[in-house]
């Protein structure tokens, strides 16, 4: 834990972050660590956050692994109930968990892996919006800032469960950052564009002409890239932004 860090509001702040088993989510977790947050890491593999919040706290932070599924209410109250006992509270929340999971055109896709490839990124922001916002209330406000796709608003052939899962949890958290302004607690949108994450590299081929890894004129980053502007959309003074959308894409 570093004590010259350029987001001293952050310091001592209670911080969620979902997805933080890998990639984008564990480089944030740690440093969310190093800037001397308490940091809940979630994710489904109890493994892999377990190993994050090893690190976070062998390096002098303070952090908790918490496994739930971002598509399962009852895994993610039970995520809620964990942070307040631990925590009390809640004061900003990364809704980071999502996955590209179906691949297929639609006329020919499965209705069942359809379905799920669209939950797999709708009902993490919308379940997490769920959990996180009585523990912020609690705190007299908070700030929620979840992972979108700049494929939110564009089609892309081969994703339409994607493109619909993140257009749908766009207008969920939209209308959260309606319903929630007067408990003080804003929702706003980060896009990091194509960022070299198992994930995100999970389909890619070299051939993929559609793929944002391919097209020249993008900006193609590592997780550790990414994570000062979410930080930075955190710690807004005052009352801050709220339902807006932040993009490092470059379409």
């Amino acid at each position: 834990m570093t004590s010259d860090t350029p987001f001293p509001s952050l310091q001592g702040k209670t911080v969620l972050v979902t997805g933080a088993g890998s990639g984008i989510g564990a480089a944030l977790a740690r440093r969310l660590g190093e800037i001397g947050a308490a940091v809940i890491c979630s994710a489904r593999t109890e493994a892999r956050i377990e190993a994050v919040a090893d690190e976070i706290t062998q390096s002098g932070g303070t952090a908790r692994a918490v496994a739930a599924d971002g598509t399962d209410s009852g895994q993610m109250d039970a995520l809620a109930d964990a942070i307040q006992d631990a925590f009390g509270g809640l004061d900003i929340a990364y809704l980071n968990a999502g996955a590209n999971s179906q691949k297929g055109t639609i006329a020919d896709s499965d209705p069942a892996e359809w379905r799920r490839g669209f939950d797999q990124n709708m009902l993490p922001v919308l379940l997490g919006l769920r959990a996180c916002a009585p523990l912020m209330r609690r705190r007299g406000g908070g700030r929620i800032i979840y992972t979108g796709s700049a494929m939110a608003h564009y089609p892309a052939e081969r994703n339409s469960s994607y493109c619909a899962g993140k257009a749908a949890a766009r207008m969920v958290a939209r209308t959260a950052a309606i319903e929630l302004a007067d408990d003080q607690i804003t929702v706003n949108e980060f896009i990091p564009g194509p960022v070299r994450t198992e994930q995100a590299l999970r389909f890619y081929t070299p051939e993929d002409t559609a793929s944002p890894f391919n097209n020249p004129s993008e900006w193609v980053k590592e997780p550790e890239d990414v994570v000062d502007t979410m930080l930075f959309m955190a710690a807004f003074p005052g009352a801050g932004p709220n339902s807006q959308i932040f993009s490092l894409a470059r379409r």
